[in-house]
């Protein structure tokens, strides 16, 4: 593949407050003499992203670019996908250039500046892994849909739908961390218990009282979360983390460790390498909300997969591949919930 022949970098102009358009506008005259087959398309509507990028791959485009956070990202990563989640464009590639409200994904890669995430869109991308949910969505219809960071049940949907109804005033005033940090207080407070059955690898399932179940290809989420330090992108597995019947002090208490990754060493966490996770909740009336990379498109139950190294990338700070050589399904905690 050329380093860059036909480009289109699909704009957020939501995401980060506008921070995002805004920058872009500023290096739009350069980024013209840089690439001169660039095209930009500007989002209307939740959505969006996801048309305007088939619509591009379809039309035979090289690279498309994702300008804004996270959410913006996995819109952008959705035009590539079937139905079923696999790869249409595996010629393609995604480039990422941060700017929304998380930037989770780019945080494990260091949070690079622009400069060197513009220099990364016109160098040969490389392959690394991506997830797959299988959910229901708000009008009970099955979706299915993939992530590039990560995915969660439990306390994180609910966050999640109050940081998306947050004013712009309070994202602001609050910042990446702070509007995760204090929505997640809020949560915990009016928690109410749940029954959930989780299965990993298609094992025995397990019965808890869910708070929390995250399903990760990255490292970060939340705001800067660090939920799986373990994670790699490229290892053709995803890191799952749950816990259950914590008291309310407990789970605050691990939001105070979880952006250090110390919540790793609560005795009521544990943590497994994984290629296929399914969850659903016990009693057919609870609803046990999802998120997928910072969105919140729906409810339990869900089945989520890897597709290892199904999606090819462009983007600063990426790591040296990881060996499989250590197989699959390796245990990183032995606690018990």
């Amino acid at each position: 593949m050329p380093a860059v022949d036909r480009i289109v970098a699909i704009v957020n102009p939501a995401a980060g407050g506008g921070k995002a358009v805004r920058r872009f506008a500023e290096l739009e005259p350069g980024l013209r003499e840089r690439w001169p087959r660039l095209r930009i398309d500007h989002t209307r509507h939740p959505g969006h992203a996801t048309e305007l990028a088939r619509r591009a791959l379809e039309d035979g485009v090289d690279v498309v670019v994702s300008v804004g956070g996270d959410g913006t990202a996995n819109e952008v990563l959705c035009g590539f996908m079937d139905e079923q989640g696999e790869n249409r464009f595996p010629h393609a590639e995604l480039g990422l250039l941060g700017g929304g409200t998380g930037g989770d994904f780019l945080r494990q890669l260091g949070s690079p500046p622009w400069s060197a995430q513009l220099d990364a869109i016109e160098q040969p991308g490389r392959a690394i892994d991506y997830g797959v949910m299988r959910h229901c969505d708000h009008q009970g219809r099955t979706r299915v849909r993939p992530f590039l960071n990560a995915a969660s049940a439990g306390l994180t949907g609910n966050v999640v739908a109050r940081v998306l109804r947050a004013s712009r005033l309070s994202r602001r005033v609050l910042g990446p961390k702070g509007i995760y940090a204090w929505n997640s207080v809020r949560e915990i407070v009016a928690r109410k218990e749940i029954q959930v059955e989780l299965r990993a690898d298609h094992g025995p399932p397990r019965r808890l009282g869910l708070a929390l179940a995250a399903i990760t290809n990255g490292q970060f989420f939340g705001g800067g979360m660090w939920i799986a330090p373990m994670a790699a992108i490229d290892d053709g597995q995803l890191e799952l983390l749950y816990t259950g019947d914590l008291s309310t002090a407990s789970l605050l208490g691990m939001l105070s460790k979880v952006f250090s990754g110390r919540h790793l060493d609560h005795p009521k966490v544990e943590a497994q390498s994984v290629r296929h996770v399914s969850l659903r909740a016990r009693n057919e009336g609870d609803v046990v909300l999802v998120e997928l990379d910072g969105e919140q498109p729906g409810r339990l139950p869900a089945e989520l997969w890897v597709v290892p190294g199904g999606m090819r990338v462009r983007v600063a700070g990426l790591p040296d591949p990881v060996s499989l050589a250590h197989g699959f399904g390796e245990v990183r905690s032995s606690s018990t919930v």
